[in-house]
């Protein structure tokens, strides 16, 4: 009854969700990077020149109050009262710093400025840029690390990881902030991760759209192959013992489900911005949705080179 009341949830429309009376093809072309149907005021530096509540004075009222009254971006704050006059100055003062800091690429600024909740507002800034990463662990002990970035798809160990990570814009993961991402800072001390992170968890979360990883991919309708439909995170700590006695399928399944969660990641980011943007009236573009069949090969040809490696 739970799937059939999750795959009923995936299709039926969002409550208060402005595009719910819309034609159900209609909203999948919304969702997967279509024009908004209502006149979303899109730019091309996405959300985050319709954001004011990373400056100081302005919350997450003050940033719709200024929506609704039509101010829908960093441009249209012009001259004329706006909130108050002592507010007034620091949304002016706090608009030009921001012009400044997004023209020199400076994305850890916004980082620090925003709450952490509110990180996936800059993924139209880093996505091509981010890691997209899941770990498995046993006894708290790293066992498999999967990535997903701009140069592909790969399941690496921690010391392959620490060279991976140059670079990288962004984190992306699925609970990382309570799993992955402390265990990783425990097991590589000398790491230091992107200022951005976006845990998806608290995305669909904040969608009403609750559980696990595996929950929300069912409800998103992306599925995994059958011998991988029904493991969990207990099942990887099983075939992670087995392949330490010996067992080669066992090393080939755990790699295969964990390279799984990771292809899925960029999909779901991109599925969870556009919904987001729909729910809250944010006025920006949505993001085109990742193909996922067109990465499925890469998944292949990573857990073959996982085996030869290992």
């Amino acid at each position: 009854m739970r799937a059939a009341r999750a795959r009923g949830a995936a299709r039926a429309p969002v409550r208060g969700d402005p595009l719910g009376g819309a034609a159900r093809a209609a909203r999948l072309a919304f969702l997967r990077g279509g024009r908004p149907h209502l006149g979303a005021a899109g730019r091309g530096t996405g959300l985050i020149t319709a954001s004011f509540r990373h400056i100081a004075g302005i919350g997450g009222l003050r940033e719709r109050q200024l929506w609704f009254s039509g101010v829908r971006s960093w441009d249209d704050v012009g001259e004329g009262e706006l909130l108050s006059p002592r507010l007034d100055g620091k949304l002016r003062e706090g608009v030009a710093q921001s012009r400044e800091r997004l023209a020199a690429g400076d994305v850890e600024y916004f980082a620090r400025v925003l709450p952490q909740t509110e990180h996936w507002r800059l993924l139209p800034q880093v996505i091509d840029g981010a890691a997209f990463i899941d770990i498995e662990a046993a006894a708290d002990a790293i066992t498999v690390i999967g990535v997903l970035d701009a140069r592909g798809i790969v399941s690496l160990s921690p010391a392959e990881f620490l060279e991976r990570a140059r670079g990288w814009s962004a984190l992306v993961t699925f609970n990382g902030a309570a799993f992955d991402l402390p265990i990783l800072r425990r097991a590589l001390p000398h790491w230091t991760p992107p200022a951005v992170h976006v845990d998806l968890k608290h995305v669909y979360q904040r969608l009403r759209d609750k559980g696990g990883l595996k929950e929300v991919e069912k409800r998103a309708d992306f599925f995994r192959p059958p011998h991988l439909a029904r493991l969990s995170g207990a099942d990887a700590v099983a075939l992670w013992h087995a392949q330490k006695a010996g067992d080669r399928r066992a090393l080939q399944r755990l790699v295969e489900y964990n390279l799984y969660d990771v292809f899925h990641l960029r999909p779901l980011a991109e599925l969870g911005y556009n919904r987001l943007l729909q729910r809250t009236g944010m006025p920006a573009r949505p993001l085109p949705v990742t193909d996922r069949g067109a990465m499925l090969y890469d998944v292949t040809k990573a857990v073959a080179a996982a085996l030869r490696l290992r």
